[in-house]
């Protein structure tokens, strides 16, 4: 685990400090727009919703993705000790060098596939929300 400490600790820096500017950023140009509406006073805004981010789905994303590399880390787990200790049950020596080689592209492997699964699968659940709901009834009118 000691390799992935700098990067870890570069992201982390990293990530504070672009959110920091970010934040700085978005005040500055929320301020503008506030002087903006002021400026216009003839313009209908009833159906523009300040507090929404137009994203109705981010949990259900999220949600199904998290459930994707959950399934991943299991898959994983299983096909790892399914060949190390399956094959290699009387031989320590082979089972370890496996399990230190190929184990950790088997991790990463399950948990890239099973990822994207969740979110095409939630991509598929946000499609079939949008569509309208077709009337049953219509059918059977004589």
């Amino acid at each position: 685990m000691d390799w992935i400490t700098a990067p870890l600790v570069c992201a982390i820096i990293f990530g504070c400090i672009y959110k920091v500017v970010e934040l700085f950023v978005h005040k500055r140009e929320r301020l503008i727009l506030i002087n903006k509406l002021t400026e216009i006073s003839n313009v209908d805004f009833k159906g523009i919703s300040l507090y929404s981010s137009g994203n109705k789905f981010t949990a259900l994303r999220i949600g199904w993705l998290l459930l994707g590399v959950g399934c991943g880390f299991l898959f994983g787990f299983l096909i790892n000790m399914m060949a190390t200790y399956g094959q290699y049950a009387m031989d320590f020596d082979k089972a370890w060098r496996y399990h230190s080689v190929v184990g950790g592209i088997v991790y990463v492997a399950c948990i890239c596939i099973c990822g994207g699964i969740g979110l095409l699968l939630s991509y598929r659940a946000e499609r079939n929300a949008e569509q309208p709901k077709e009337k049953k009834a219509d059918e059977f009118q004589v």
